[in-house]
């Protein structure tokens, strides 16, 4: 026996549109449970957007020696910008130092820059990391390098001579891991809260129209027959829900986000078009997913022999 698509595509409309206050209750559930997990997810996509600003943010400084031989310094530049680790180098001299500390210092605190007689600021090499969570890596070839033993500008204490944040470094890897585990647990467990909610309005909207499932099986309609248009059915609720919540979280990206882009500039507050795609398209499976699931579970009751 052929399967007549239309046929149950039609049912499933006619089914929606008589049983319209039940089909709205799992609409707006369906939404409404979407649009957290939408929520949540983009506030997962800034924070992670935030966290990697502050990691960016994570350099090494070698500082130099006066009177350090250039062919060392070059030689000692030219093997860090060949490791794998390092994304750039970039050596600053000491009048560039200097220029650069005027302009940091010279609005807050100008009385610091007038008193300056000569340059006291050291020479360096500033390095930037492709991944800053292989800072201790870095350094700890620097160290062993034989060269910056001859360069650094503490060669009683070469240690001083590297800047890297220490353990500031450490605990802002340990804050960074613990905001994205704690991100990822809420997701994950906002996600199944939606689904056992979702799963729960769908079952009672089939309880309601037990009476017909009886009546068809009576008939001798097989149970595919019966359980196709509610499975159709449950997908036209999700594909409704998860569209409303993706227009929902469109509306606030664009009203909201640009707002506190400006008033916060100094963060990242913003989530870019490949991200919202990400989360609008696991909104629509996410939601086609859970009306199947929550049809099916629904209709095994009555359609037991």
């Amino acid at each position: 026996m052929s399967i007549n698509v239309g046929y149950f595509v039609r049912e499933s409309v006619q089914n929606f549109r008589r049983n319209w206050v039940m089909s709205l209750g799992a609409v707006i559930t369906i939404y409404l449970s979407l649009l957290l997990v939408g929520i949540t997810g983009a506030t997962g996509v800034i924070v992670n957007n935030i966290v990697e600003s502050v990691e960016q943010k994570v350099t090494v400084q070698v500082f130099i020696k006066d009177g350090a031989a250039s062919a060392d310094v070059t030689g000692l530049q030219n093997t860090l910008a060949s490791d794998a680790l390092v994304k750039s180098i970039e050596y600053v001299s000491k009048d560039e130092a200097l220029k650069r500390f005027k302009e940091q210092t010279m609005k807050e605190s100008p009385e610091i820059v007038e008193q300056l007689e000569d340059n006291p600021l050291p020479a360096s090499l500033d390095i930037e990391l492709k991944d800053p969570r292989t800072v201790q890596q870095i350094v700890d070839k620097i160290k062993a390098n034989p060269t910056f033993l001859k360069i650094c500008d503490r060669p009683d204490d070469p240690e001083q001579s590297l800047r890297y944040g220490e353990k500031t470094v450490e605990r802002l890897f340990a804050l960074t891991n613990t905001v994205r585990v704690v991100m990822a647990a809420f997701i994950i467990m906002l996600a199944i809260v939606s689904l056992i909610f979702i799963n729960n309005t769908i079952r009672l909207a089939i309880y309601a129209r037990r009476k017909e499932i009886g009546i068809m099986r009576l008939v001798g309609a097989s149970n595919w027959f019966i359980r196709t248009p509610f499975l159709l059915e449950g997908v036209f609720q999700a594909l409704i829900g998860a569209a409303l919540a993706i227009a929902t979280l469109g509306v606030v990206r664009g009203a909201l986000l640009p707002k506190f882009g400006a008033t916060l500039k100094f963060l990242p507050v913003s989530i870019d078009a490949a991200a919202s795609a990400q989360i609008s398209l696991a909104l629509v499976g996410s939601g086609m997913l859970i009306g199947l699931l929550g049809s099916a579970l629904a209709l095994r009751r009555y359609l037991k022999v």
